[in-house]
């Protein structure tokens, strides 16, 4: 809130931001009192009946915009990305009303309809940006709904034949990106970020990601999303000889995630293997998993979560002193497979 100034005759002034015309001229209401305080307040009541005003006009369009506009500088740009589509897409039957009109019957209709054409996670995540949009202007309002249950969903490792089948029909950078995700655990963003200069000897400190910003721009971002995310981890040799050298700051992988995933995709056709990329790294979670690799451990290793704050905590000292082992155990295995020493 402005300040009050005080008037030559001695009386007290406020000064405060009213409305825009469409010329582009602001507008101010100006509040005079013979005191500093009653200045002041009479322009905080204008200001607050204006905003009460203002909000209960508001459309639920007008607050979603508004609440992206306000993260924008906030949250990730794969997140406010995510927020403009969802903007875009999801709120046509709902998007008109207004704000302080909005009912849990409109709420759940708004999710009822949705659920029809939509999977259970999309309509859970624009059913999020809406409560978080309206309580952002109107955190008085509050709604009782049903969202719909996902269904869980079961997927099956890669075997070691279908992994090896994909890796000899594919080309060399190809060959680099399976053997990152498949024997290193990379995500497809971190394998488009990484540079040599983050590769020393065989120890890889993952750091980075390669992500899309809301205007479709593939970005170079130094943080992951999540701080679990970041790590070393030591690749098999063969997989370090096949990267080969470079400038500290030259890319190793050339190409931005979605072409990981498009030329992926044509090769595993080609292959004859039903297998997704991300599925590489559940073959390097089968693999540590059957290796008897303590799941803490594996966690960090592959940059997931621990199960529990609790777990992190008590086992973080012991990590330090046996993942080592860990590691070459499951690199050993991954360079005898290179190899062609099993099936």
């Amino acid at each position: 809130m402005a300040k009050a100034k005080k008037l030559p005759s001695g009386n007290w002034r406020v000064r405060v931001y009213s409305h825009t015309t469409p010329d582009g001229v602001r507008h101010y209401e100006s509040f005079t009192a013979g005191t500093k305080q009653e200045a002041e307040m009479q322009a905080a009541k204008f200001a607050n009946s204006k905003e009460r005003s203002t909000t209960s006009q508001m459309k639920v369009t007008e607050a979603i915009k508004g609440y992206i506009d306000a993260k924008t500088n906030v949250l990730s740009p794969s997140t406010i990305r995510a927020y403009r589509n969802m903007e875009r897409k999801y709120f046509a039957t709902i998007g008109s009303m207004k704000l302080k009109k909005l009912t849990s019957e409109d709420a759940q209709t708004f999710i009822s309809h949705m659920a029809i054409k939509y999977s259970a996670k999309t309509v859970k995540n624009a059913y999020a940006l809406l409560t978080a949009s309206v309580a952002f202007y109107a955190p008085d309002i509050t709604f009782r709904v049903s969202l719909p249950t996902a269904v869980k969903k079961t997927s099956q490792a890669p075997t070691n034949n279908e992994i090896m089948g994909l890796y000899s029909l594919a080309s060399d950078w190809m060959k680099q990106c399976i053997a990152l995700a498949a024997f290193g655990s990379l995500r497809r963003g971190e394998i488009a970020a990484i540079k040599y200069g983050d590769l020393k000897d065989n120890i890889l400190f993952i750091h980075s990601d390669m992500i899309m910003d809301e205007n479709n721009k593939w970005i170079y971002k130094d943080m992951p999303k999540n701080q679990s995310s970041v790590r070393y981890i030591r690749l098999p040799q063969q997989v370090v000889d096949m990267l080969g050298t470079g400038a500290p700051d030259e890319f190793i992988i050339k190409y931005n995630p979605n072409t990981i995933s498009k030329m992926f995709i044509k090769l595993r056709n080609r292959a004859g293997v039903d297998v997704r990329f991300h599925d590489l790294r559940h073959f390097y979670a089968s693999i540590g998993a059957m290796l008897h690799v303590p799941d803490v451990v594996l966690a960090d290793f592959g940059g997931w979560r621990h199960d529990s704050p609790v777990m992190k905590n008590t086992y973080q000292g012991n990590i330090r002193d046996i993942a080592e082992g860990y590691s070459k155990k499951m690199n050993d295995y991954f360079n005898d497979l290179l190899d062609g020493n099993m099936t």
